[in-house]
């Protein structure tokens, strides 16, 4: 009777995992075809033809694209991994979010000689789109619902069988920064790096109000209704929503390791915002490193910066053996 009662125990697990696996869905292998001289200028800003044409021409590493399950939702994927790695070979996975809003600098293959930059020393790379790309890219609540996207993409990320659980790392750049704050709340993460990161959403927006009111001045895709029209009753509830925007308010609920990067010179999210988050961590005696850039740059791109290297030794600084 034990016995029977132990493989049906062990036909449970395997069908949970099963699910979990199944959440993966639509896995379309990408090839990088187009030569350096042909891809966007966005592109040609983050990287060099060097690194570009090594990602473009290398056989060890795997790039794909893939859907899965968010809320119910079917939202878009991004995986990097190295083609031998196996169940018996795992290794540990950092989790990028992406910056932009809606469709606006939403994820493209484009992405994958960055993942590849960080793959190639020991990792597995994966990234969400969030749910609000496509028709739905002009309502982008900004670290709203769709943070559920990123907490369901680090589930999925630890069930996959070459991903070592016990390492897993989140990285951000600019909004996608106040998406790891906003996740890294409800994770087991060893580590977090935040590269030119929103962390105070009050402070952003009356900067940039564009984000409250919205924009009409780019293509149909790339335009965005604002928080204002986007969120219930916005007006009444201002305060709430840029409170739970605003990670510098509750920096003691990060209970991981956090890297922060910036430039002193950023036009976008200003490098007060960086060191707002840093005295907010030190308050709440959390372990933290900050390093500000004199260059100007939004992006820290590692063709220009150290930022890459950076970020790879902060995690590596904080693996489980």
């Amino acid at each position: 009777m034990k016995s029977i009662k132990l493989v049906k125990f062990l036909l449970i697990l395997l069908l949970l995992h099963g699910s979990l696996m199944a959440q993966v869905q639509s896995r379309k292998t990408i090839k990088l075809i187009k030569p350096y001289t042909d891809i966007s200028p966005t592109g040609k800003y983050l990287y060099d033809s060097l690194l570009y044409e090594s990602a473009r021409n290398q056989n060890n590493f795997e790039f794909s694209t893939f859907t899965y399950n968010s809320d119910g939702l079917s939202v878009e994927g991004y995986l990097c991994q190295p083609i031998s790695a196996t169940n018996k070979n795992k290794l540990p996975v950092i989790i990028y979010n992406r910056g932009g809003t809606g469709n606006y600098s939403k994820l493209t293959e484009e992405i994958f000689p960055y993942f590849y930059s960080l793959a190639k020393e020991g990792f597995v790379v994966i990234g969400s789109n969030y749910r609000f790309i496509n028709e739905m890219g002009k309502h982008d609540e900004l670290g709203g619902v769709e943070v559920n996207d990123v907490v369901n993409i680090y589930n999925l990320a630890k069930e996959l069988p070459f991903v070592d659980s016990r390492n897993v790392f989140m990285m951000g750049l600019s909004r996608g920064g106040l998406m790891t704050y906003s996740a890294a709340q409800h994770l087991n993460l060893n580590a977090i790096a935040v590269l030119s990161g929103v962390a105070d959403s009050e402070k952003q927006y009356e900067n940039r109000q564009i984000f409250i009111n919205g924009w009409d001045d780019l293509s149909e895709d790339d335009n965005y209704l604002g928080l204002k029209s986007v969120l219930p009753d916005f007006e009444l509830n201002k305060a709430a929503y840029l409170l739970a925007r605003s990670p510098v308010k509750w920096a003691e609920r990060i209970n991981c390791p956090v890297l922060i990067l910036h430039s002193r010179q950023d036009g976008f999210v200003r490098v007060n915002q960086a060191f707002d988050m840093a005295l907010a961590l030190q308050k709440a005696q959390k372990s933290y490193q900050l390093k500000i850039y004199d260059k100007k740059s939004h992006a820290l791109p590692a063709r220009n910066f150290d930022s890459l290297e950076e970020t790879i030794s902060w995690f590596k600084s904080h693996m489980n053996e």
